[in-house]
C-alpha cells in the first residue's frame, strides 16, 4: 500500500458547493417576505448567508491544505477553547439572548454560536484520544471513561443554554465515533440507554419541551399553539406536489410558517421544487455521506479514519434530526439542515469540517488496504521494539534471559511484571497480540482448537451420556 499527497476529493467538494448554493437561494426565497414585513431589504438574510458561505469556503480552503495531523497536535487545546466559549456564553452581558435561550456571543447583528464550534472540536478531540489510547482501548477506565467525561461536560454546558437539540447531536456523534473506534458494545449500550432516560426527563423538565412532545404525538389537537409550526410545515410539503410551485412562489413563506428560513426550510424547498426536487437534494446529501465514508475507508491511519467518520456522522445526525422533525418522524428540536438552513456559525463550521475531510482525502491510500486499518490494535513493529527494549533492560537488572517471542508471552516468567508495567490485568495480558480484528479472531479460533486437541480424546472425544 502506498500513500502520497495528491488532489483532494473533488466529488465531495462539488457536492458541498451545490448544497451551499442551494442553501443561499432557498434562504432568499424563504426570507424575502419576512424581510419586507420587518422593514428590511428583501435580500437581507440571503446576503448574510452568502457572506457566511464566503467565509466558510475560505475556511474550507485553509483546512484542505493544512495537513490533518495538525488537528491531532492541537486537539486538547481546541477542546479547552471550545469549552471556554461555552462557559463565556453564560456570563451575563456577554452572551446574546434570543427566544428564551442564551446560545450566542456577540451583538444582535454579528454573533457566533459556541455549541456549533464545540461539536467539531469534540469530534477532533475524540479522534485524538481514541488514537492515542489505542494500546489500552479495552481498558474502559482509561479510555471510555475520560472520553465520556469530556462528552458529558460538553453536553451539560450546551444543555443549560438551553439547547437540547445540539446536545443530542453531540451525544449521537460521540456514540458513532466510540463505536467505530472499537469500544465494547456493552458500555455503549448502557450509556445509550441511560442517556435516553435522562433525555426524556430533561424534556419533561421544561414546559416548552413538554409542549413539543405533545405536539409531536397530537399536533392536530393543538393547531393554533404547539402544533402550529408542524402543521404548516406538513401543509407546505403537501402543497409542493411532484414538481413544486416554482422558485420564490412558496405560500407558507409569506407568513404562515414561522421563521421558514431556519429549521423548517426543507418545507419551503419542497413547496417550491416538489418531491422531485427533494430527491435531488437528498441525492446530493447521499453523495456527501458516501464520499465521507469513502475517505474514512481509505485513510492512511487511524486518526484520519476516525476524524472522517466523526465529521461525516455529525452532518448525518444533523440532517436526519432536521428532516425527521419537518416530516413528523421526530419531535421538533431546532436543529438546522446542514448547508441549507440560515445560520452563519453552522454553515462556517460545516464547511470547515468538509475542509478537514478534504485534507484527509489528500493523503488517502492509492489502493484498498487488505486489512481494516481502523481496527488495528497496535503496530506489530512498535510493540515488538517496545518489548525487546523492556526485555533488555530487565536482563541488565536481573540477569535473566529476555522473552524470545511475543507468542510465548503467556508462559513467560516476566508476564506479571510486564502486565504491571503496562497497567493491565493478568487476564488482559494473556490475550494474544494481533494486528487486526480479523487476525485476533483467527488467533482466538486457533487457540480454541488447540485447547480442544489437548484434552483427553482430542477434538473428537465422546461425551458421556
Amino acid at each position: 500500500m502506498r500513500t502520497e499527497r495528491h488532489q483532494p476529493d473533488y466529488v465531495l467538494f462539488i457536492a458541498v458547493l451545490m448544497l451551499t448554493g442551494v442553501g443561499v437561494l432557498t434562504v432568499y426565497s424563504a426570507s424575502m417576505v419576512y424581510d419586507i414585513h420587518q422593514g428590511l431589504a428583501p435580500d437581507h438574510f440571503a446576503i448574510r448567508q452568502l457572506l457566511a458561505a464566503v467565509l466558510g469556503l475560505a475556511a474550507l480552503g485553509w483546512c484542505t491544505f493544512i495537513p490533518y495531523h495538525f488537528w491531532y497536535q492541537h486537539a486538547p487545546k481546541l477542546m479547552l477553547a471550545a469549552l471556554g466559549l461555552l462557559v463565556i456564553v453564560m456570563v451575563p452581558g456577554v452572551g446574546h439572548r434570543s427566544l428564551g435561550a442564551t446560545r450566542w456571543i456577540g451583538t444582535t447583528s454579528i454573533h457566533i454560536q459556541p455549541s456549533e464550534i464545540a461539536l467539531t472540536a469534540l469530534v477532533i478531540y475524540l479522534s485524538y484520544l481514541l488514537t492515542k489510547k489505542l494500546p489500552i482501548l479495552r481498558d474502559l477506565r482509561r479510555t471510555f471513561r475520560p472520553a465520556m467525561v469530556m462528552v458529558g461536560v460538553t453536553i451539560v454546558l450546551v444543555f443549560i443554554e438551553p439547547d437540547m437539540g445540539t446536545a443530542l447531536c453531540i451525544f449521537l456523534t460521540a456514540m458513532v465515533i466510540l463505536f467505530a473506534a472499537g469500544v465494547p458494545g456493552k458500555p455503549l449500550g448502557i450509556t445509550f440507554g441511560t442517556a435516553v432516560m435522562v433525555g426524556f426527563l430533561g424534556a419533561r423538565m421544561a414546559e416548552y419541551r413538554s409542549s413539543r412532545l405533545v405536539a409531536f404525538f397530537h399536533p392536530f389537537q393543538h393547531p393554533k399553539t404547539s402544533g402550529y409550526q408542524l402543521i404548516q410545515g406538513l401543509t407546505a410539503i403537501a402543497n409542493g406536489g411532484l414538481t413544486g410551485r416554482g422558485f420564490a412562489a412558496s405560500i407558507s413563506a409569506t407568513g404562515y410558517l414561522p421563521e421558514a428560513y431556519t429549521d423548517f426550510i426543507f418545507a419551503v424547498f419542497t413547496e417550491e421544487w416538489g418531491w422531485l426536487g427533494d430527491l435531488g437534494l437528498l441525492a446530493i446529501f447521499a453523495v456527501v455521506i458516501w464520499r465521507g465514508f469513502h475517505i474514512a475507508r481509505y485513510a492512511r491511519d487511524r486518526f484520519g479514519s476516525l476524524l472522517a467518520i466523526g465529521l461525516t456522522a455529525s452532518i448525518i445526525v444533523q440532517a436526519l434530526i432536521n428532516l425527521g422533525a419537518v416530516t413528523w418522524l421526530l419531535p421538533v428540536t431546532g436543529i438546522p439542515l446542514p448547508f441549507i438552513s440560515y445560520g452563519g456559525t453552522d454553515l462556517v463550521m460545516n464547511l470547515a469540517a468538509i475542509g478537514i475531510l478534504l485534507s484527509v482525502s489528500r493523503e488517502t491510500e492509492l489502493e484498498l488496504p487488505e486489512e481494516d486499518t481502523l481496527a488495528d490494535i497496535i503496530s506489530v513493529d512498535e510493540i515488538r521494539a517496545t518489548r525487546q527494549e523492556a526485555a533488555r533492560q530487565r536482563t541488565r537488572s536481573t540477569g535473566r534471559a529476555p522473552v524470545a517471542r511475543l507468542a510465548n508471552f503467556r508462559t513467560s516468567p516476566f508476564r506479571r511484571s510486564e502486565a504491571r508495567d503496562r497497567g493491565t490485568s493478568l487476564k488482559q495480558a494473556d490475550r494474544p497480540i494481533s494486528l487486526t480484528w480479523r487476525a485476533s479472531r483467527e488467533a482466538a479460533s486457533t487457540k480454541r482448537r488447540d485447547d480442544r486437541s489437548r484434552k483427553p480424546g482430542g477434538p473428537f472425544r465422546r461425551h458421556k451420556r
